[in-house]
């Protein structure tokens, strides 16, 4: 499955019909948290695991995906963990959705010559893509900005 546009269960009432899965959401979160701690060095696994409240598990699991793919790596042994390959400057969300998801498409034809609804849906599967096309830093930064603000509010 992955990031795709379908009609989910109903959920407290109403139908969603765009999804992003657990994995996707869950893995995002992880990566996000290893961009913070980019030049700190390693990070445990359980470690993330309790941070992020993802099973540890699961959080293998996703690792694993995003390992084979080159953005995270891992050193084995008692004081090794996982880190990101990449720097996150230079690492789009995109990506990393699309690893753990597959391609986010709305549909999944190309629409005909003459199709406004097919037209429609192409440019908003265009913007979802435009705006998960940022800099893993780019969402760090937004997240750091909207703690302090979360903070401020207190």
């Amino acid at each position: 499955m992955g990031c795709r546009c379908r009609l989910t269960k109903k959920q407290g009432g109403k139908n969603k019909m765009f999804a992003v899965s657990n994995k996707c959401r869950y893995g995002l979160t992880a990566v996000l948290t290893l961009a913070g701690h980019y030049d700190k060095g390693l990070l445990q696994i359980k470690e993330i695991a309790v941070r992020d409240a993802i099973s540890r598990p699961f959080l293998e699991q996703i690792f694993n995906r995003l390992g084979r793919a080159g953005i995270v790596t891992s050193v084995r042994g008692k004081k090794g963990g996982y880190r990101l390959a990449v720097a996150p400057t230079h690492l789009p969300v995109l990506t990393i959705l699309q690893v753990l998801g597959g391609e986010i498409e709305i549909q999944p034809q190309p629409p005909e010559p003459h199709d406004a609804v097919g037209w429609l849906f192409g440019e908003a599967e265009q913007h979802l893509k435009e705006t998960f096309n940022i800099s893993l830093d780019e969402l760090l930064q937004k997240k750091q900005q909207l703690q302090e603000y979360f903070v401020y509010q207190i």
